[in-house]
């Protein structure tokens, strides 16, 4: 998984994407658009892989994302540079979003209320002038996929070492399931579908590091408050551990 998402960030704009396209001099979001901090301010880092995330961000209509950026060269790296090196923005569709600007020089993508759920939208920039940047956005309703967000369950009500510390429920249908959290590693993901008018869920596993054989794919989900019940659902017995932990999730 570390070097698929890795992968990833290089084919979808790293080393060798191209910058965004300049913002017309009229354009009124000019200054938003524009780094704010230029020579010495920006270190330079050389020839990385520059990103806002790594794997695609989760966002609703009419909601705010802060543009922190970063540089790896290797799987699972994050090293900030300062958000106001990042200049050049741009999103697809150029009617998706706008941008703003906060006291700090951090740049903010508002996702458009217009912006139906379902679909993709991309941010793009550069660091210091030249380094292209960017990041996947998954556009989703709460109302329509309501379980969007990170899970865990307490370590106290599972056996040893079998309590999930992540289920990651993304708004482009995917789930990651951790139990022991390390930089991007992930035990496994999988594809889900949730009906939250009946409650039925099920998923499909995809890939993984860790996939246990004791699984159960279908069955329901409801969630009550901060707390997420799946009946019948299992999401399996880590190797490190002699029993399965089938409670509750907790946001």
């Amino acid at each position: 998984m570390k070097h698929a998402l890795f992968a990833s960030l290089l084919a979808a704009g790293g080393l060798f994407g191209a910058p965004a396209c300049q913002a017309s001099p009229n354009d009124p979001q000019e200054a938003a658009r524009r780094a704010v901090l230029t020579g010495e301010a920006c270190p330079a880092v050389g020839d990385k892989v520059f990103f806002f995330w790594m794997e695609p961000q989760s966002a609703e209509p009419g909601e705010m994302i802060s543009l922190q950026p970063y540089w790896t060269d290797m799987p699972g790296g994050y090293n900030s540079v300062p958000a106001g090196c990042i200049g050049d923005l741009n999103v697809v569709p150029a009617e998706a979003g706008s941008f703003s600007r906060d006291e700090t020089g951090t740049a903010f993508l508002t996702i458009s209320p217009d912006v139906e759920a379902g679909a993709r939208v991309r941010v793009e920039g550069t660091y210091r002038g030249r380094h292209p940047i960017g990041g996947p956005i998954e556009v989703f309703s709460a109302e329509q996929n309501p379980l969007v967000g990170y899970w865990r369950q307490d370590d106290e009500t599972c056996p040893p070492d079998s309590a999930v510390k992540e289920l990651v429920f993304s708004g482009g249908g995917d789930l990651t399931v951790t139990w022991t959290p390390f930089e991007v590693y992930k035990d496994y993901w999988a594809a889900f579908d949730y009906d939250p008018a009946t409650g039925a869920f099920s998923f499909e596993v995809e890939g993984g590091n860790q996939i246990p054989e004791d699984m159960v794919t279908e069955g329901r989900a409801r969630i009550e408050g901060d707390r997420l019940i799946f009946e019948d659902i299992f999401l399996g017995t880590p190797s490190q551990a002699k029993g399965g932990c089938r409670s509750d999730f907790l946001r």
